[in-house]
């Protein structure tokens, strides 16, 4: 999600750790800041080799990623909004956000890990994270989808909806990132491409129920899976 509200983005980099105004490097800094919240594995070494598979052209002005939970947002946050699809979202609900660059202050992204991780907290779901697939998969879909708004707004601007556009960013890098990284999926995908695709939409459907995304989304995320 792309946040849009300058006052937002001011109150929530207040409970942020590190100098704001600092210049960004070659790679933005990962962060990690919990407080009540253990991850079930170490999602920061993930991110910074996710974000180090990332040409640096794209991430030219992007100072840091800030890996969080939503869990332990204070009172005041919780109750702030942003936009999804021209609709109004609880930031206490996102799995990740795009902070453009605000009043001199670089853009970051910020990746609410519980939220992120929500749907393999219980059950045999949990056991999928010994899984690399799993966990490179869950984590750099969000955090590619805000790399792709960092893009869209930076680099290689587009006119139609944002999210879209951060979607197919979330896609393209998410792709590269398998091919390097796991080249024998290619033949997986392959052989097993409608078991996966059912237990895509399986994914999808307890997103939906849990609330994680809208009826539309889930429809299209579906649609999108059987035309493969």
């Amino acid at each position: 999600m792309r946040l849009l509200s300058g006052a937002a983005m001011d109150s929530i980099e207040k409970e942020m750790p590190g100098d704001w105004t600092a210049a960004p490097e070659a790679h933005p800094e990962v962060i990690e800041n919990y407080a009540g919240y253990t991850p079930p594995f170490n999602v920061k070494a993930l991110t910074e080799k996710l974000i180090a598979s990332v040409p640096s052209r794209y991430l030219h002005g992007l100072s840091r990623v800030v890996l969080t939970s939503a869990g332990e947002l204070p009172r005041k946050l919780r109750r702030k909004m942003t936009k999804s699809r021209g609709k109004k979202v609880r930031i206490r609900t996102a799995r990740g956000l795009y902070h453009q660059a605000w009043h001199g202050k670089p853009a970051w992204i910020e990746i609410y890990v519980d939220n992120t991780l929500s749907f393999y907290k219980r059950g045999v779901w949990r056991l999928l994270l010994y899984l690399a697939y799993f966990r490179e998969s869950e984590l750099g879909k969000v955090l590619f989808h805000e790399v792709g708004h960092h893009i869209d707004a930076t680099v290689r601007p587009e006119f139609r909806e944002s999210e879209d556009i951060a979607d197919d960013w979330s896609t393209k890098l998410g792709r590269d990132w398998f091919r390097k990284n796991h080249p024998f999926l290619r033949w997986v995908l392959r052989r097993f491409t409608p078991v996966i695709r059912q237990v895509a939409i399986l994914l999808n459907r307890r997103l939906l129920r849990d609330g994680k995304i809208s009826r539309t989304e889930f429809e299209k995320r579906v649609r999108k899976l059987r035309s493969k």
